[in-house]
């Protein structure tokens, strides 16, 4: 849900999360369906032959004998079982096999009417959680632990289901038995409850890394001092920690962040450098007083305290994802995190509103507005760049973002003002979901449409409060360079993963994360490298450009390829036993290089068309 944008139309989360969670009830259904067959079955059968037996005793009379057969004939043998002196006179294999049919039965509707229930239970606590922030951390945090407790359960009762059907779908359709099938399922269930239950104790990892440095008062008394007047103005206490980074947004956070080696606790504001550049000094105000009232509205209090339930929850799902017996158990529980998807959504939006609110009261609506939209442009403007470095396909000497980002906004935030779909821009945010700017500024009362923005943004921000920094641009700088270095050597290792090499440029970028390996065999030598494949006792070399398929079965690599050549074969057996894990990690390294490759140049070869 995380990566995809989850479709929460009514249509759209029946099918993406209702329809799916009803699979928990397929084992179960499929299972009682099952076990009262065979029970009718075991009980066709035992009444014939009881009904054999009666007419073949010959101390019954006929009155005594019809008796008999009326009565087994009316009453199951499954039911007869029940009482303990005629049980006590029945095989104990057969006896065994009924009380296995007893079992599945009642733990399959048990299992149905349980899910039914949990259902139920967790749509009111989505409901309730709905009406405010406590209510939510109270439903959320109750939710869980019932959702945990009933998954663990249903994995354990569907293994055993599993378990038992795997044996008794072939005993009683086909006459066989089939002890793989059985392991099988078995070794299944019990890593699906291991699984389970290691992910229930296991502890979220909280870690929150910022990339910044810490600005205490004083490098900045100017800006302490206005952020100390501003948070009097919201009517909330100033944070403990402030952290100046270069990342394109604003945050407030009271959980701990890690920045280098230290960690701090308490409130924590982050503050974008690059961005206070670019804004004038009301339009900063507004930007703080916007994270302040984050701080009065206790917003950053309860989004520590759902965090953990939320990261608990994620690997919980992460857990139950892997195994096919916890499949269904995985889209049950991946139905109610969408719906509490909804009720997170719909309180974060409520606490922006008020943050926007409370920040257009104590600036302007035009300097929140104003803000919203210059930190959106930049966003854009630094993503656009970005991205064009990022698909040069020669390595880049430097990738000078910062000067890039300079010389050229101010008059890209001019042309992004006059956007007609201005409305419909979103902020990022780490902790929060942002609304539309439309509905923002409905939400203030702002009627500060696109020719006022255009206005606004003719004039370039002053940048007050990032001057205000002692050692700003070195600070800024800093960051910038660490921060360019990272992207200019991702690129380069990418571009590896891209180049079909032409130049001797290119050949030396490709070998130097692709350099030659080999391997000494007990038959021959080995050697690999980004072109082609060289093995001794294969007739000749082979390409990379011609392998279309690699695969390991029983400990030997077959190496498929097109055209004319044979496809060969490689038996790890003829490395030693401490070299076949890294032989297999190479191949499978320059492989995947190769696969990158074909499918950047196809993909380059499609978009080229589509422009011409």
């Amino acid at each position: 849900m995380e990566d995809n944008q989850a479709d929460f139309t009514s249509l759209g989360f029946v099918k993406s999360f209702m329809l799916p969670a009803l699979s928990v009830f397929l084992i179960p259904v499929l299972t009682l369906v099952f076990f009262l067959h065979a029970q009718s079955t075991f009980d066709v059968d035992a009444r014939q032959t009881l009904i054999a037996q009666v007419k073949e005793d010959p101390t019954l009379t006929p009155q005594e004998r019809q008796e008999a057969i009326d009565f087994y004939e009316k009453v199951p043998f499954s039911k007869l079982l029940r009482v303990p002196e005629f049980a006590a006179d029945v095989d104990s294999e057969l006896r065994f096999h009924y009380a296995t049919f007893r079992w599945m039965i009642w733990l399959s509707v048990a299992s149905i009417a349980s899910g039914v229930l949990i259902f139920l239970l967790a749509g009111l606590c989505v409901l309730l959680s709905m009406h405010s922030q406590e209510m939510q951390y109270v439903s959320l945090s109750t939710g869980w632990y019932v959702l945990r407790i009933y998954g663990a359960i249903q994995t354990v009762i569907q293994g055993a289901m599993v378990v038992a059907l795997s044996f008794w779908v072939t005993a009683l359709w086909f006459d066989i038995y089939i002890p793989k099938m059985v392991f099988l399922a078995g070794v299944l269930a019990l890593f699906g409850v291991g699984v389970v239950i290691k992910s229930i104790f296991t502890k979220p990892n909280m870690d929150f890394e910022v990339e910044g440095e810490l600005v205490d008062e004083a490098k900045a008394p100017a800006l302490w001092q206005n952020l100390r007047n501003i948070c009097a103005q919201v009517d909330t206490a100033s944070p403990d920690h402030l952290i100046a980074g270069i990342d394109d947004n604003f945050f407030v956070t009271e959980q701990p962040v890690t920045v280098g080696d230290r960690v701090y606790h308490g409130r924590t504001l982050y503050v974008s450098l690059s961005l206070l550049k670019q804004l004038d000094g009301a339009e900063a105000d507004a930007v703080m007083a916007h994270e302040m009232a984050h701080f009065s509205g206790n917003d950053t209090t309860f989004s520590k305290r759902i965090s953990p339930l939320l990261i608990r929850y994620h690997n919980y799902l992460e857990a139950l994802s892997q195994n096919p017996i916890t499949l269904p158990v995985f889209y049950f529980m991946v139905c109610f995190r969408g719906m509490y998807e909804l009720s997170l959504g719909r309180l974060s939006r409520q606490r922006e509103f008020r943050a926007d609110r409370i920040a257009a009261e104590t600036t302007s609506a035009r300097s929140i507005v104003g803000a919203l939209t210059r930190i959106a442009a930049y966003s854009k403007y630094r993503g656009s760049i970005e991205e064009d470095l990022f698909n040069q396909e020669e390595a880049l000497e430097s990738a000078d973002i910062a000067n890039r980002i300079e010389d050229g906004f101010h008059a890209y935030a001019v042309s992004f003002g006059r956007n007609e779909d201005i409305g419909k821009l979103e902020t990022a945010h780490p902790f929060d979901s942002h609304p539309p700017m439309h509905e923002r500024m409905a939400a203030m009362g702002s009627e500060y449409g696109p020719q006022s923005v255009d206005q606004h943004l003719q004039v370039p921000g002053d940048g007050r409060w990032f001057h205000s920094i002692a050692g700003c641009q070195e600070l800024e700088r800093r960051q910038w360079d660490e921060y360019e270095e990272r992207f200019r050597k991702f690129h380069e290792e990418v571009l590896a993963y891209r180049l079909i090499p032409s130049t001797t440029a290119e050949h030396e970028l490709v070998a130097k994360f692709f350099p030659p390996v080999s391997f000494e065999g007990k038959k021959g030598r080995l050697a690999i490298d980004y072109k082609k494949l060289v093995y001794e006792e294969w007739p000749e070399p082979i390409l990379w450009s011609e392998v279309t398929d690699m695969s390991l079965n029983d400990n030997v690599l077959h190496v498929s390829v097109e055209g004319t050549k044979k496809n060969q074969v490689l038996k790890m057996g003829r490395f030693a036993k401490e070299q076949q894990t890294d032989v297999l990690e190479q191949l499978n390294r320059f492989y995947v290089r190769q696969q990158s490759v074909v499918a950047y140049q196809e993909e380059k070869a499609v978009e080229t068309q589509a422009d011409t």
